[in-house]
């Protein structure tokens, strides 16, 4: 008897920094969400697309749930929010010592109103011993109705393909929305600005306010194996601009060839950056730069 093709949402959830985008990577198999140290990294909520023989899941990597207090904070909340509408399966992703606190504590008040069917996935149990990753599991199972609960490696890619398993098994029946090649629906311009702008938070650390943009001026295929791309790193004041680039200029450098690097990793051809710094104070509060994140 032939497999029913099952095609479905699920939507990855949790507080900042607890591995949602290194998940959705390793789920894929491909990058296409930035990572780094520092938590709300992902700022939107971003589409990856999982094809089986007889599956296709879309996946939605959700900006970090934490009690927001400036504007962008709060839409970034809010598209966590929104992605729980039509998701048929929610992994809510923490880590062994990881506590249950109020942000926590709301995100399973939200959980609670969606019919969606929930896992538990106990995130980076490489760093951690059996015993906290088993304290873990038992502390947060009571808080839901989980109908799951799994431990994993993001990192280490443990358990990721029993997870995708389980999943395929709460999806429905239906055809698949995207062809089979696909597995973002990122914009093109957006997805690479994300790629750069993981770069800066990795090169710069805490030198600069995670308050920075990059927008995707052109894009160019100037053969079949090169790729031209003109790119800004935006900041709100003229001080940070200096930092960016850095002494000489070995900042921006470092930046442009790491991003270089990642990018044609993922396009599979040859690269031309270049990569200016500008300054635009307040872009937060302006529609046409919270668009160029995709939150607005």
């Amino acid at each position: 008897m032939t497999k029913q093709f099952k095609t479905g949402f699920v939507a990855i959830v949790g507080r900042p920094n607890v591995g949602k985008s290194t998940l959705l990577n390793a789920i894929l198999g491909e990058k296409i969400a930035i990572t780094s140290s520092k938590p709300q990294t992902t700022r939107t909520n971003i589409q990856g697309i999982l094809t089986g023989d007889d599956y296709q899941i879309i996946y939605i990597d959700t900006p970090g749930y934490h009690n927001a207090k400036d504007s962008i904070n709060k839409m970034m909340v809010q598209q966590a929010k929104d992605s729980l509408d039509n998701a048929h399966v929610i992994y809510m992703l923490v880590q062994p010592d990881e506590f249950f606190g109020p942000e926590l504590e709301s995100l399973v008040k939200v959980l609670e109103k969606t019919e969606a069917v929930k896992f538990l996935v106990v995130n980076k149990v490489d760093g951690f011993a059996r015993e906290k990753v088993y304290e873990a599991a038992s502390r947060f199972f009571p808080k839901l109705e989980f109908k799951q609960v799994l431990p994993v490696s993001a990192l280490k890619g443990n358990n990721v393909d029993k997870l995708i398993e389980l999943t395929v098994e709460e999806l429905p029946e239906g055809d698949p929305l995207f062809d089979d090649e696909e597995i973002t629906t990122q914009p093109e311009k957006l997805l690479i600005a994300e790629f750069i702008r993981e770069q800066v938070f990795r090169q710069l650390k805490d030198e600069i306010p995670y308050q920075i943009i990059v927008e995707t001026e052109k894009i160019e295929d100037r053969s079949d194996n090169l790729m031209y791309i003109a790119a800004s790193v935006i900041v709100n004041r003229e001080s940070q601009k200096g930092i960016v680039i850095g002494k000489g200029g070995t900042k921006l450098k470092d930046i442009s060839t790491a991003a270089r690097v990642s990018l044609e990793a993922f396009f599979g051809v040859k690269i031309y950056l270049e990569l200016y710094v500008k300054v635009k104070e307040g872009w937060q509060t302006k529609d046409e730069y919270l668009k160029l994140q995709g939150l607005y």
